[in-house]
């Protein structure tokens, strides 16, 4: 079961832009927990975790466990990318462009696009990049 901000990144970030569908609630070993990662790309090649933060992340307990987990993904040498409600609502393009970038450079070799939103802005792909 995907929470709502869930569905707002697998349908504006993923879908909109071309990226590929991510692996939803992967299960990795976090100080001998076991932790469920809200998106995974690994099955596209790249070694990149999405986490969605919504409200309860910004609980003590819950803050500390992302700090944990965040330095585990990066000693294990996982790319990390996080967003919360603002990005899903006020720039989706722009987490788009974060997350294809990091595919890209991890070894995904698809090719994004740009949504209605960011096709008039004339922002996709970033200066200096072709895609």
């Amino acid at each position: 079961m995907q929470s709502v901000l869930e569905e707002c990144y697998a349908v504006d970030v993923e879908r909109a832009h071309g990226l590929p569908p991510g692996h939803r609630q992967g299960a990795f070993a976090v100080d001998g927990v076991t932790l469920y990662e809200d998106v995974t790309y690994d099955h596209a090649g790249a070694a990149l975790t999405i986490r969605l933060d919504g409200r309860t992340h910004l609980l003590p307990g819950v803050a500390f466990r992302d700090r944990r987990r965040d330095n585990a993904a990066e000693l294990a040498g996982r790319s990390r990318l996080v967003y919360g409600w603002r990005d899903m609502t006020a720039d989706v393009c722009g987490a788009a462009r974060e997350v294809a970038a990091v595919l890209q450079r991890r070894g995904w070799t698809g090719a994004p696009h740009c949504c209605p939103r960011c096709a008039g802005r004339g922002d996709w792909p970033p200066p200096g990049r072709e895609w």
